[in-house]
């Protein structure tokens, strides 16, 4: 669906080495197309994540909905009080007076649901090359608390997309393929609650009242359970009644008779229309326009299993004798003049079986310290080739996951950003 474009406006919204080779060479960014609009069918259901009269729903926009937005538009130079980059959904749109949401910013440009403690399931769409998943901040609670403040956002809500495990974006004889499962730069969990998935191939049938969570329009997540199933599709995907906008893509899908995430969100009819010289919301007949096509997840889940089988949704059983941690879990270190960690550098090299996740860094991970702009690099020992690395994912300092795809040493360097100085205590474990 549509990218919400930013502009200079600062919006506080806060009080106090990939899996998947991608050809970066697509040439225009799909983020910025109509892709997928929208439309309300009937009346408008959407309501904010505080006013919304059930729990579980709430529940799930807290603990397991995110936005997209790109990482130009995110100031998190106070770690404590992260700041969005947006104009208000009035000034976007040109809207006429009395719109709802018109002074909600506009931040996002896609949706997704944590469905993994480090996976987020979005839209195919919405992230299409390894470089668009680099650029993208992946924001928890982006949402309003009251009708005059939204909630606290603080650098632990805010994630940058690490790698694209799997993706497909096409149109088939069984309907619409559209979805991407990204890996966070870190575990979200605890603090944050992977969604309940639907798995089953069994379509949903006719009339099935189903919700949805997201960001439409780039607004704060708003829910609407007032949608249903208006043709169970062929198999891939289905259509249904829900009210959702440009910035919906990627949103979950929610069966509500067992709150689990049954599509993804990926396009529909027209948003808004024109009225004099202004724009209002497109309205159609509960019957009425062409109906929203949501991907069914056990497409999604599919892929997931053919591109790296996963305890959670494959089947798959953990090995039963587990790798040990690398003697000697963390290195001390001072750097300087280290060009983003290329160059005289702290390095210790740790051998990986394919599958198993390294996560490293000067935060996030227990005994991880540091001072100054701390950068950290994983390359591969065979190719010498960087397949990990990362700045400022907590404030100045630095963490990084990196999934084995083989066999194989991998090189962990401890740097600066640039050529800057820093120092501290790099630390890492493998699972």
């Amino acid at each position: 669906m549509r990218t919400i474009l930013s502009s200079a406006v600062l919006v506080l919204i806060g009080c106090g080495g990939g899996e998947l080779t991608i050809d970066d060479s697509s040439g225009a960014d799909e983020r910025f197309t109509d892709k997928g609009k929208a439309v309300v069918y009937g009346s408008d259901d959407r309501q904010d994540v505080y006013a919304h009269s059930d729990a579980t729903m709430r529940a799930r926009a807290l603990q397991s909905t995110v936005a997209l937005v790109s990482a130009s538009d995110v100031d998190a130079s106070n770690p404590s009080n992260v700041r969005l980059a947006g104009a208000t959904l009035g000034q976007s749109e040109g809207l006429c007076a009395g719109q709802r949401f018109a002074s909600d910013p506009t931040a996002a440009f896609c949706s997704g649901t944590l469905i993994d403690d480090d996976l987020v399931l979005t839209a195919g769409h919405c992230i299409t090359t390894l470089t668009e998943c680099r650029s993208t901040k992946l924001v928890f609670k982006y949402a309003r608390r009251s009708a005059t403040a939204l909630e606290p956002i603080t650098s632990a809500d805010v994630f940058s997309c690490a790698s694209i495990v799997a993706r497909a974006e096409t149109s088939t004889s069984q309907g619409e393929v559209d979805y991407a499962i990204i890996r966070l730069d870190r575990s979200a969990a605890p603090r944050f609650t992977p969604a309940p998935v639907r798995s089953t191939t069994t379509p949903l049938i006719t009339g099935r009242h189903v919700g949805v969570i997201g960001c439409g329009s780039g607004v704060p997540f708003k829910i609407d359970t007032g949608g249903s199933v208006r043709d169970p599709g062929n198999g891939a995907s289905f259509e249904a009644t829900t009210d959702t906008f440009g910035g919906n893509s990627g949103s979950g899908v929610y069966d509500l008779e067992t709150f689990s995430v049954a599509g993804i969100l990926v396009q529909g009819d027209t948003d808004y229309v024109r009225r004099g010289s202004c724009n209002v919301v497109n309205v159609c007949a509960e019957s009425g326009c062409s109906g929203e096509t949501i991907v069914y997840t056990h497409t999604a889940l599919a892929g997931l299993c053919r591109a790296l089988p996963s305890h959670r949704f494959c089947g798959a059983t953990p090995n039963p004798t587990p790798t040990p941690t690398p003697t000697g879990s963390s290195l001390a270190y001072q750097g300087s003049l280290t060009t983003n960690a290329t160059r005289n550098t702290a390095n210790r090299t740790i051998t990986l079986r394919a599958g198993q996740t390294l996560s490293a860094g000067t935060c996030n991970v227990a005994g991880a310290t540091g001072t100054g702009d701390t950068y950290v690099r994983i390359v591969s020992g065979s190719t010498n080739r960087t397949v990990a690395r990362n700045d400022d994912s907590c404030g100045q300092l630095s963490f990084v996951q990196f999934v084995a795809p083989a066999d194989g040493d991998y090189v962990l360097k401890a740097g600066c950003y640039a050529e800057t100085s820093c120092g501290g205590t790099v630390a890492w474990e493998v699972r």
